[in-house]
């Protein structure tokens, strides 16, 4: 299984987001499209494979697979990795909105709720508004740089995920179920995820049967 494949595997074995409504079969569409720009990321951050070249400088100072899973830590704990936030159609009390002037203003975008801040240049992120690979590559990589500046300050896993959160500190009592969550699918094997794949298309489909 390829990382692409191993993370689309990852995402797959998930619970969906409670308002997402599609099938089986767009579920896997769009999730290979998260797949793919998390497998982008991982690579550029450890300059690996693609990004494996003499002008690659490596921000990531850990395994490709552990940037991979604690990019799709952060994307479910921040959004669970719903439809339409990762479209750029946030409801009016998602994605950290605010009121101004009489209409609401989403500060965070992408399925990892990305800020402005100066790890993001406008070019940037004025592209983190659509679900398309294009967009979700550039979320995921920057998503990525923050993960970096938080393991190259702290040399944790909790601090790199406590930086992430906003918090001047390594250590972030938010961070908890992050962390947990990180551990329980580093665990989980293959042949583990393909089975919890199985049960949440299972599930997926008897829920879409109810509802006709």
């Amino acid at each position: 299984m390829n990382f692409v494949n191993y993370i689309l595997a990852v995402l797959l074995s998930l619970e969906p987001a409670h308002n997402d409504k599609e099938t089986w079969e767009q579920r896997v569409e769009r999730m290979t499209v998260i797949a793919k720009a998390i497998d982008d990321a991982s690579s550029k951050a450890t300059c690996q494979d693609s990004y494996d070249v003499t002008d690659c400088k490596k921000t990531w100072p850990g395994s490709k697979k552990s940037l991979g899973l604690l990019l799709v830590t952060n994307g479910y704990w921040e959004s669970r990795f719903a439809k339409n936030v990762h479209e750029g159609k946030c409801k009016s009390y998602e994605c950290d909105a605010r009121e101004v002037n009489g209409s609401v203003y989403h500060r965070a975008r992408s399925p990892w709720q990305i800020q402005k801040t100066g790890l993001v240049t406008k070019d940037d992120y004025d592209k983190m508004n659509s679900s398309s690979l294009e967009s979700t590559i550039v979320s995921a990589s920057v998503a990525a740089k923050h993960l970096s500046l938080g393991m190259n300050s702290c040399k944790t896993i909790i601090g790199a995920l406590s930086v992430y959160g906003g918090v001047k500190s390594c250590k972030w009592d938010g961070v908890k179920n992050r962390v947990e969550f990180y551990k329980k699918i580093e665990q989980k094997t293959e042949e583990q995820l393909e089975e919890s794949s199985k049960t949440r298309k299972k599930k997926l489909e008897e829920t879409l049967t109810e509802k006709k």
